[in-house]
């Protein structure tokens, strides 16, 4: 999709979708507070302030030139503005409350973050859509009151209701039938790689894999479980990992995970450059 925004989305453009998202904004009763780059602007209704990440919007109305493209993002603003409202309160807000999986370079001094493998931190956010993620920031714990066990235990409910519903394709990755593989649809969201990180994960995944089985998440937008399987064959696996890896625009980690009954282990560790 880069390579095709840019060709679509010239200067001309792009100046074209600034203006007419400008306007929706004015008549909605928002205004633009910054655009910190072409496709990321932070829109104020008066009091508060959220980011919009565009290029989706952007790259659907430099295919079909239509403002519906625009209508869709300011409908998106308007549910986030509103959700935001929602946060005032925990009792309010906690519906909302999810964690997304981050490299531990990624985080930040204000985020909530706790460990879980490999260099990888669960991170306390809210979602309107279950797909974009907002990071929700530490003062949240002072003004709810709440602390970070009750955030995680929240959170952690409301992503084994997200894997109940979660989308994912069943396939053989070998002749024989016996290594079997459950890809799982995550491109986009923010959530379907962190559903490895939630407590029903392991009993969901075992009732269709068996008890013992790998899993890979080389970027944010792909998570793979597999049958337990041979070295050979997790060298093989290796080598696809950090291909993805190398190339995903969101590239997130080389480990593969193993889950059994005793708990996660990393089954092994490859680097980027093995590919």
């Amino acid at each position: 999709m880069d390579e095709l925004s840019e060709l679509l989305i010239d200067n001309k453009t792009d100046e074209k979708f600034n203006r007419l998202f400008r306007a929706a904004l004015k008549k909605n009763r928002f205004s633009v507070e910054k655009r910190g780059s072409r496709d990321y602007y932070t829109v104020t209704d008066g009091s508060s302030s959220l980011g919009f990440d565009v290029s989706a919007e952007k790259y659907e109305y430099a295919k079909s030139r239509s403002p519906e493209a625009v209508n869709k993002l300011i409908e998106r603003v308007r549910h986030d503005f509103d959700i935001l409202e929602r946060m005032v309160s925990f009792t309010n807000g906690q519906e909302f409350i999810r964690f997304t999986v981050m490299r531990e370079e990624e985080i930040g001094r204000d985020m909530i973050s706790d460990d879980f493998m490999g260099g990888l931190k669960r991170v306390i956010c809210y979602t309107g859509d279950n797909i974009r993620s907002r990071l929700l920031p530490e003062e949240y714990m002072k003004k709810w009151d709440v602390p970070r066990e009750v955030l995680f235990s929240v959170a952690d409910r409301n992503m084994c209701r997200l894997l109940k519903k979660a989308e994912y394709t069943e396939s053989s990755v070998d002749g024989s039938g016996t290594i079997r593989c459950l890809d799982f649809k995550a491109e986009g969201s923010d959530f379907t790689v962190a559903l490895m990180m939630c407590s029903e994960f392991r009993s969901f995944i075992s009732e269709r894999l068996g008890h013992r089985f790998l899993v890979a998440a080389p970027s944010k937008d792909t998570l793979i479980a597999l049958s337990d399987v041979t070295n050979n064959v997790l060298e093989r696996l290796g080598t696809a990992i950090v291909g993805e890896y190398r190339w995903a625009p969101r590239p997130l980690t080389t480990d593969i995970f193993h889950y059994s009954s005793a708990g996660i282990t990393i089954a092994g560790h490859f680097s980027e450059v093995d590919g």
